[in-house]
């Protein structure tokens, strides 16, 4: 129910941002990023189960993803009777998140998950880092601190799988991360999030489904339950969030916008202790202090 209600009124919402500190649209931006972070941790869940369990193979599953996505806000233009809008502004975006689908798709056939995400969520920090300096967007100390105190905290939850490691897998994660980080970056200056998701999503699906044929031929895994759960995904907490993500582009830093994310994976390993039935260690708990501390001294003041 909070998602349809946020559905409804995320063209409202997304349209209308403030800029002063004091705005009303602040607790409207903090609900939106909560809704992103846990779709995004919920598509990671998602995604090992599936993977996991050979119901879908990895491109494939990227495939339905984002195919799936696309149809859900074209549908969602069409019942608003709005014409999409194609432009040449998608296509760098567009390119990004094709490389970041990708490359995660086949990066962690190379690579271990607790080192693939380190490697990931470090290289999208350092990007949006980056991008701060070479745009001179002030990079306050507190910040630049609460960042690395937050990446330590991914660093101790990773820590155990570091040993699974091949130099691929770290170059495909880190592709995978600095295209993530491209991404992200390009959304800071669309004027109309769920537009300019929409045509990202519309550009990609196309792309994507080229090759389809291709690897099907190749005998990857394909149940009927893994193409519904791929595309609940891609319509639900895929296409949405991606919007949702754009609109707080506009509300924070790029570099905040990195420290951030850095909850994901500890919204993900809180998920499989529920869901999936994997136990409770002390290095989840001292690396969820870690990173929400590193938030805290980080946060905006």
């Amino acid at each position: 129910m909070w998602a349809t209600f946020r559905l409804r009124h995320l063209r409202t919402m997304l349209n209308t941002v403030p800029t002063s500190p004091t705005s009303p649209a602040l607790p409207r931006t903090a609900a939106l990023l909560a809704f992103v972070l846990v779709a995004f941790a919920a598509n990671s869940l998602v995604t090992r189960y599936v993977v996991a369990n050979h119901l879908l193979d990895a491109y494939l599953l990227t495939v339905v993803r984002f195919v799936a996505g696309a149809v859900a806000l074209l549908a969602l233009n069409f019942a608003r009777r709005e014409r999409p809008s194609l432009t040449r502004a998608n296509l760098w975006p567009a390119l990004w998140l094709g490389v970041y689908a990708v490359c995660i798709s086949f990066g962690y056939q190379h690579i271990g998950a607790a080192a693939g995400t380190f490697v990931f969520y470090a290289t999208v920090l350092a990007g949006l880092v980056a991008h701060d300096l070479a745009t001179r967007t002030p990079v306050p100390r507190a910040r630049g601190v609460g960042a690395v105190v937050s990446l330590a905290g991914v660093g101790v939850l990773t820590a155990p799988g570091a040993g699974d490691v091949t130099a691929l897998g770290v170059l495909l994660l880190a592709v995978t991360g600095a295209a993530w980080a491209l991404y992200t970056a390009a959304g800071r200056t669309v004027s109309d999030p769920r537009a300019a998701t929409t045509g990202n999503f519309t550009v990609l699906a196309v792309v994507l489904l080229i090759p389809v044929g291709f690897t099907v031929t190749g005998g990857p895994d394909v149940t009927v339950s893994g193409l519904l759960l791929a595309a609940a995904m891609g319509s639900l907490t895929t296409s949405f969030a991606y919007v949702a993500w754009y609109a707080c582009q506009r509300r924070m830093s790029a570099t905040s916008a990195g420290s951030v994310q850095l909850v994901i994976p500890i919204l993900t390993a809180a998920g499989a202790m529920l869901l999936l039935g994997e136990r409770l260690t002390l290095l989840f708990v001292v690396a969820a202090l870690l990173v929400f501390a590193g938030l805290w001294i980080g946060r905006p003041r």
